[in-house]
């Protein structure tokens, strides 16, 4: 008799998954809705397959409050659930509640990186981070009179990007990739402030600068304080007849305008990566930083060494600031079947492959198929400090706030807090901000 029971009860599910699947989104509701009240009131429902399918459908139909009212019934029955965390974000953007959208795509630190939902709930918490990012661009630019070196924090670095100074434009892209691995090597460092290379870029659209603009020498001192940055780093370099390279950079105090220039690196192009790190420990050294052994050990690791990989990786942040996440992913796809171990390659690819489905938006059709997909986050191998992890911290410093799980640089959140999730779901008010965890667990 039970095996009947479940039988049909997974008759009535395929009835209605059927139905969805072909686009018939009112008539796939009213199955979901059936299946979870045999019990009783849908809101009492703890039929969590169902209520999935209802929430999609409700989501697919425009009825975006009653879907998330919806995801947070799910969340309350299971709090680690991603599909609902997902679409309790995508809801709340419908809803134009971004600010409080990204504070929930933020939990994606407590799921495993395996999770199929897992780089969806990360690439929209990261698109969330850059549309912020345009909104600080356009401020500072606006209240640029108003910056004053007092507000600066004397610990505060920006890299800006490296001038191609010769005209073989099939290099351009190294300017990007380049400031990319200083950042993600000065990051490791407890006592510096790194800016984000996405904070750059976006305020050079805002300026309307493009490359040739940061060649002007009154360009270095605004940027800082845009930028609200103390020191800056720039530079340039030269690729001679696709094997050799020549990089110089400098080291610049945005208050006393004074910059330190390095002697010019020279050598073969795959020694980009071993310049890369001179220019790193130098400055570090000008700046007379002492390092940890565990930060000198940090940004000594290699990205990688393979210069295709690296080429690859170059273009597709070029592509990715463009908004063509399609030819993004193609880029960074290549980067990783030059060089399967490098992980920042890895870790933009699994952003922009998910932004990718999102934009075309068909991905609530696609939930059956996601969800068993044996999809493993290109991000889970390896260690050490990723693109999309520093956002966190970018994140967490404009909103000015708790971001759950940054109490350490990789960040980590445990749980869900109770509160944040099961209050009165079924009143369909939007969310209050999650409130931050104790400081030590309560039994300490």
């Amino acid at each position: 008799m039970g095996i009947l029971l479940i039988g049909c009860a997974m008759n009535r599910y395929r009835i209605a998954d059927q139905l969805f699947q072909q686009n018939d989104y009112q008539n796939a509701l009213r199955e979901y809705i059936r299946i979870a009240e045999i019990d009783g009131s849908i809101t009492m429902s703890a039929d969590v397959r169902a209520l999935i399918g209802a929430m999609l459908s409700f989501y697919n139909l425009g009825q975006y409050k009653k879907s998330f009212a919806l995801s947070k019934r799910i969340l309350a029955i299971e709090k680690y659930n991603s599909s609902a965390i997902f679409y309790a974000g995508m809801n709340l953007e419908m809803l134009n509640k971004q600010s409080l959208a990204k504070k929930v795509y933020r939990y994606y630190n407590i799921l495993s990186r395996s999770d199929p939902y897992y780089r969806f709930i990360k690439a929209r918490f990261d698109h969330l981070v850059q549309e912020e990012m345009i909104k600080r661009a356009k401020l500072a630019i606006r209240m640029e009179n108003s910056i004053s070196m007092d507000q600066i924090n004397d610990n505060t670095l920006a890299v800006l990007y490296f001038l191609n100074v010769m005209e073989d434009s099939e290099w351009n892209s190294l300017s990007k990739g380049l400031a990319e691995m200083i950042i993600t090597d000065l990051s490791q460092v407890n006592r510096l402030r790194i800016l984000e290379r996405i904070q750059l870029q976006k305020l050079i659209e805002e300026m309307q600068l493009g490359m040739t603009g940061l060649a002007d020498e009154s360009t270095v001192p605004r940027m800082g304080r845009l930028l609200k940055a103390r020191k800056l780093i720039n530079g340039a370099f030269a690729v001679k007849a696709g094997k050799d390279i020549a990089i110089t950079s400098n080291l610049v105090d945005v208050k006393t305008q004074y910059g330190t220039q390095s002697k010019d690196i020279t050598g073969s192009l795959s020694d980009i990566f071993k310049i890369e790190k001179d220019i790193v420990f130098s400055t570090l050294d000008e700046l007379g930083i002492p390092l940890t052994a565990e930060e000198r050990n940090r940004i000594g690791k290699y990205a990688t060494k393979n210069i295709n990989a690296f080429k690859a990786f170059c273009d597709g942040l070029d592509e990715f600031d463009l908004n063509n996440y399609e030819a993004a992913s193609m880029y960074f796809k290549k980067a990783i079947e030059f060089d399967p171990n490098f992980m920042m390659a890895r870790d933009m690819f699994d952003i922009t492959d998910a932004l990718g489905i999102i934009e075309q938006g068909k991905f609530s059709a696609m939930h059956f198929r996601i969800m068993h997909s044996p999809f493993s986050s290109m991000s889970e191998f390896g260690g050490g400090i990723s693109t999309r992890e520093r956002l966190n911290r970018l994140s967490n410093n404009l909103d000015l706030g708790y971001m759950p799980g940054n109490d350490s640089r990789n960040g980590g959140l445990t749980e869900i807090d109770e509160r944040f999730w099961s209050d009165d779901w079924f009143n369909r008010e939007i969310l209050e901000a999650p409130p931050a965890p104790p400081v030590a667990p309560p039994n300490k």
